[in-house]
């Protein structure tokens, strides 16, 4: 008996999954983040709230810390003004101060960083760090004034 042509031949099942889809998703999934990862370490313009600060207590004067932008430190505080002082001394005056204020009884030393805008970041912690060596728990930033909106 001659075979019919037009009847069909059964296979046996595949019964393996098929992943191609899923690396093609995958390829996909991969190219999206390569692509929006350099956008999320952009910095975003935020406009923050503007709001009134605590006073600092009028009783004591912050102790100031000047960083030129190329580099150079001073020190303000009772009746030394912008005294020009080296990382090492900055240190071991900060550490004297709040010896002197723990045994006073008077509440810790406040200091403040007056840093240059044209400063590099790094060196700004770097100051940051000295002022934690020398036992300094609370450090403030200065700014200026903002500049008023160009009106138009």
């Amino acid at each position: 008996m001659k075979p019919n042509p037009y009847s069909r031949k059964k296979k046996a099942l595949n019964a393996e999954m098929n992943v191609v889809p899923y690396i093609d998703v995958m390829l996909v999934l991969l190219v999206i983040f390569m692509v929006t990862a350099p956008m999320l370490t952009t910095g975003v313009d935020v406009d923050l709230p503007k709001e009134q600060t605590n006073t600092m207590s009028q009783n004591q004067l912050p102790v100031i810390v000047s960083l030129t932008s190329s580099g150079e430190i001073f020190i303000s505080y009772e009746n030394n003004i912008d005294m020009p002082i080296s990382e090492p001394e900055l240190i071991n005056t900060l550490s004297n101060l709040q010896s002197q204020n723990s045994n006073a009884g008077v509440p810790p030393l406040q200091v403040m960083i007056n840093a240059d805008q044209n400063n590099q970041y790094g060196a700004i912690m770097a100051l940051m760090a000295n002022l934690q060596q020398a036992g300094i728990q609370k450090v403030g930033l200065l700014t200026g004034a903002p500049l008023p909106a160009p009106t138009l």
